[in-house]
């Protein structure tokens, strides 16, 4: 029954990923959030940060929400993951973001605006 349950709600999840305006919304959360991370001075910081954009971007298309150990959990694959990890860790530029997932979890809970 749980499990039933858990996939019920996944696959609500994963189709508000298929909106493209939801996906453009988990994109803006993202960079909003990234604004906010402290970052060390380096050289090219649009240049990095537009490369930011791009990733969150692809991550917007790859993500998917499911269950695991009853917690709900993003899960991306190849580079997005990569990705992903780099903003939980943080890399030698910015700082790590320890709540990215649960932003993108809420990201894709609001309703992006008509």
């Amino acid at each position: 029954m749980i499990d039933a349950l858990n996939n019920a709600i996944s696959e609500v999840f994963n189709q508000r990923l298929r909106n493209r305006k939801q996906r453009e919304l988990v994109v803006a959360t993202l960079m909003t959030g990234f604004s906010r991370l402290a970052k060390k001075p380096v050289a090219d910081l649009p240049g990095r940060t537009q490369e930011i954009e791009e990733k969150a971007r692809k991550m917007s298309e790859n993500i998917h929400l499911g269950f695991a150990h009853g917690r709900c959990v993003v899960k991306v694959v190849g580079s997005s993951e990569s990705f992903l990890t780099e903003l939980r860790h943080g890399t030698n530029w910015y700082e790590p973001w320890e709540k990215v997932d649960e932003i993108v979890l809420a990201a894709i809970l609001v309703d992006p605006s008509k």
